[in-house]
């Protein structure tokens, strides 16, 4: 069960740094224009704090990952991963100000995520 631990805490978050990135992207002036990028960055602009908080929660999400593999099955633990996406899906919607829109299509992606990951985990009959 360790391991499952680990994974749900990397699943927490990625799915937090995801969020985090793409409201840093929306605050910060586009990558194409490099030199401004570079410049809202030095100057600490509005997202760089949620650029350095969701950069930060990918690497120690990379670290409950890494010990996730330890305990558990990649098999096992790659599924639980998928998790992720509705984390993220759900967050967007409910979120006050991201405008994101429910979709049934999207509702429906995420019971197919659902019943993945359940068929999974339901313990083999022999």
């Amino acid at each position: 069960m360790k391991g499952a631990f680990w994974a749900l805490c990397s699943v927490l978050l990625v799915s937090a740094a995801q969020l985090l990135l793409r409201d840093a992207m929306q605050s910060l002036p586009p990558v194409s224009d490099l030199l401004t990028f570079i410049s809202a960055l030095w100057h600490v602009s509005s997202g760089t704090g949620a650029l350095l908080l969701g950069l930060t929660g990918y690497v120690a999400s990379m670290g409950c990952w890494y010990l996730a593999l330890h305990r558990m099955a990649l098999s096992k633990a790659y599924a639980l991963l998928s998790l992720s996406y509705i984390l993220v899906w759900g967050a967007a919607i409910l979120l006050p100000g991201w405008g994101e829109r429910f979709s049934w299509h999207g509702l429906l992606g995420v019971g197919l995520i659902m019943l993945g990951v359940l068929v999974i985990f339901l313990p083999r009959r022999e």
